[in-house]
């Protein structure tokens, strides 16, 4: 499964106490990394363990050029699978995060 990774701004590394990222406007709070395969969640967390992905800092130019401070995927960064669905790390897991519907007039 193709995955959206979606790290954190480091200004919204300082409020996440008691608010999540709104899933229908990911880029006020998030920076878009890469897209990558993964079998599932964990996997796609573990594939962004630096160790994994950056073992050499590979990938520091790429997390400058996108403002970004941690290599990494932690508690407050997002994965958005294929089907939109869009998953908040969390320190137990992962959060399905509602999407909130235009409202029709």
């Amino acid at each position: 499964m193709k995955y959206q990774i979606w790290y954190m701004k480091p200004s919204f590394i300082r409020g996440i106490v008691g608010s999540s990222p709104d899933p229908s406007h990911l880029s006020a709070t998030h920076v878009h990394l890469k897209d990558i395969e993964a079998d599932n969640q964990e996997d796609a967390l573990s594939r962004m363990r630096a160790e994994n992905w950056s073992p050499n800092g590979e990938a520091l130019d790429l997390l400058q050029s996108k403002g970004l401070q941690h290599t990494t995927m932690t508690i407050g960064d997002v994965l958005v699978d294929e089907s939109d669905a869009v998953y908040l790390v969390t320190g137990i897991g992962f959060s399905l995060l509602p999407k909130h519907e235009e409202p029709h007039h």
